[in-house]
């Protein structure tokens, strides 16, 4: 609400009972005929909050109550949510006859000094740069200047911070924008694209939604474009006939009117979102002509990188599939200024660094390919689709071997086999079903057997009935994780000796921030002769892409995996946490990554940023005082 409505009705609220316009008047020191607009705009967003008569305006207490109690929910009460308040507010103003927008009284709205306000301002203004979008201030007052389609993508960039709070839905989308019914929209787009045989998945419907109801809202507050694009873009009939149809529903739905620029822009939304064909029909011989060679190639670029660099099998068809179609969507979206928001990018940097990382990578590719820069919701779509195609080559791979010990009746050893498989197949190789122990063993992780036995060369042994039930199950389940376990404590402990070094460790040193603390660690190991002194730029090229910053832990490293010697310094400041951009960190580990030893540092790098994402791990590895002893707690948390 504006503040003088706000006044208006709290005057009303105090009162109880009917007013005057011209006592109303007087406490606002307005004129009588701006307190009948003020209540007939209230009125209008407002129905049945203010009744009028020949008394005057009396207000329903109850819906006056409720909507200061809303009203003050939505105060914003930290500095960045002054600043996306405070643009959606200049934005909100531009709708208005009067473009522009008062401080005085922004302050008053969210109950901050105008110097408060004013050191605000610095901030949007950055913002909006980003947009391309320009404040000009003429005293207190503040307008905006800038391109429609760029203000729109602002309001959208801001709606999804707004967003990320609670992750994203179509419920949440829908309070958003309570004026409009979104059911009636997401129908539309669902039944035009299966007239015209186009897909869409849920997480583009939500983005593709977003981006189409500003639109219509802009659209209705006559806030259109008033030229088409500079740069025209090769629509094809079918696509241009489809957005038509779309846009002659909405116009019936919600009474705007799309001019041909509209339709233009809404042309180009859809690309970015929908496919030509549902992903069933689809195949490695006919994707070549849905996406053209130019995408193919940024495609075969990105297999080899993973390859590589990650190790990553992707010749799978159904990945290569889903993954070039993203990428000609991606293109879409980044030569016409559209960015798709991802809710999930947060969860998936902390639970899945790695990925993300690989993921980073292949945006960086693409950017020297294309010029293009890819955000941080983008690179997490990219994301999924690795993590979708490394969760496939998870399930081809045996994790424990096995030998089953059955004295042979008849053929009740194929049935435990038979249910073993159907149970434990993606984990256990069962090598052989022996009758005895007096039978060659062999080199395997699990000795699986129906009778009891005295002693065995293999460490882990379980025992079970002959039929195999559910407490039989259990019992292998609970072994399989044990010896897993164990691997993995035992292979990090070794990839952790192999690039430790005991003059990389230092704790509670004199440093403010991330940069002095990287020029320290990169000085370090540039005297041990690990790396280069480029080795300081490369590490901030990595930070601008995204910050390693993760909770409490920092993992500061290069891309490009050229150091001489593979290395992990470690740091802990436990007195003084360091400043890492918006975060407060008490442990950094900065790797330097020879080329050679890639796979050591994907492994370390994936299993301690997952491990010191705890609070409880990173309180016990902040009393270690030297680098052993670092190593030994890390294996010690590591359950």
């Amino acid at each position: 609400m504006k503040s003088i409505y706000e006044r208006l009705i709290k005057i009303l609220l105090d009162n109880d009972e009917w007013m005057t316009a011209n006592s109303l008047a007087a406490k606002l020191d307005v004129s009588k005929r701006s307190v009948k607009t003020y209540i007939a705009q209230i009125k209008s967003k407002k129905n049945g909050l203010i009744a009028s008569s020949r008394k005057g305006y009396l207000i329903d207490t109850n819906k006056g109550e409720e909507l200061f109690a809303e009203s003050e929910k939505k105060v914003p009460q930290i500095a960045k949510e002054r600043i996306n308040y405070i643009i959606t507010k200049i934005l909100t103003n531009d709708d208005c006859g009067d473009a522009r927008t008062d401080l005085y009284q922004l302050a008053e709205e969210i109950f901050v000094s105008i110097e408060t306000i004013r050191k605000d301002m610095v901030k949007v203004k950055r913002k909006m740069r980003e947009f391309d979008l320009f404040i000009v201030s003429i005293d207190y007052y503040v307008k905006i200047e800038g391109k429609e389609l760029d203000k729109r993508k602002i309001l959208a960039n801001i709606l999804y911070e707004e967003f990320n709070k609670n992750i994203m839905s179509f419920e949440i989308l829908q309070k958003v924008f309570l004026g409009y019914d979104l059911n009636i929209l997401k129908t539309i787009i669902i039944e035009q694209c299966n007239q015209y045989h186009y897909f869409i998945n849920e997480y583009a419907l939500l983005n593709l939604i977003l981006d189409i109801v500003i639109g219509i809202d802009r659209i209705k507050k006559e806030r259109t474009f008033s030229q088409a694009r500079t740069e025209k873009n090769k629509i094809g009939i079918r696509e241009q006939e489809l957005a038509r149809a779309i846009a002659l529903k909405i116009e019936e739905s919600f009474h705007v009117h799309y001019s041909s620029f509209e339709q233009e822009e809404l042309t180009i939304i859809l690309l970015s979102h929908l496919m030509k064909i549902d992903l069933v029909a689809l195949n490695n011989e006919n994707i070549r002509r849905i996406v053209g060679n130019d995408c193919l190639r940024i495609v075969d670029e990105v297999k080899i990188l993973l390859k590589n660099s990650y190790f990553i099998n992707v010749d799978n068809p159904d990945f290569i599939v889903k993954f070039t179609l993203h990428i000609k969507n991606l293109l879409v979206r980044l030569k016409n200024g559209y960015i798709t928001q991802n809710p999930l990018v947060e969860h998936i940097k902390r639970t899945c660094p790695l990925i993300f990382e690989s993921a980073l990578e292949v945006a960086n590719k693409i950017r020297e390919i294309t010029n293009f820069n890819i955000k941080e919701g983008e690179i997490a779509y990219i994301a999924l689709h690795i993590g979708a195609n490394l969760e496939n080559q998870k399930l081809q791979r045996k994790n424990v071997s096995c030998i089953i010990l059955f004295p042979q009746y008849y053929d009740f050893s194929n049935i435990i086999m038979k249910k073993m498989n159907e149970r434990f197949g993606e984990r256990l190789d069962i090598k052989t079903v022996i009758t005895s122990l007096d039978r060659e063993q062999g080199n395997v992780d699990l000795l699986i057997s129906t009778i009891p036995i005295n002693a065995t060369k293999i460490s882990e042994w379980v025992l079970i009935t002959p039929f195999v039930n559910d407490k039989d199950f259990a019992n292998i389940e609970e072994k399989i994780r044990k010896i897993c376990l164990r691997k993995k404590k035992m292979k990090l402990k070794e990839q952790l000796m192999q690039i430790s070094n005991p003059k990389f460790f230092y704790k509670n040193i004199d440093l403010n921030n991330k940069r002095e603390v990287i020029k320290f660690m990169t000085n370090k190991m540039v005297q041990e002769g690990y790396v280069k002194p480029s080795f300081y730029d490369e590490i901030f090229y990595r930070e601008n892409q995204a910050s390693t910053a993760f909770g409490h832990i920092a993992v500061p490293h290069s891309m490009k995996m050229n150091a001489k010697k593979t290395g992990m310094f470690v740091l802990l400041n436990v007195k003084k946490p360091i400043s890492w951009n918006n975060q407060l960190v008490n442990i950094v580990l900065m790797f330097a990554i020879n080329k050679n030893e890639k796979v050591v540092f994907h492994e370390v790098y994936d299993n301690l940023i997952v491990l010191l994402l705890e609070r409880d791990n990173v309180m016990q590895l902040i009393k270690c005082n030297d680098y052993n002893e670092f190593i030994e707690r890390v294996i010690e948390c590591y359950c």
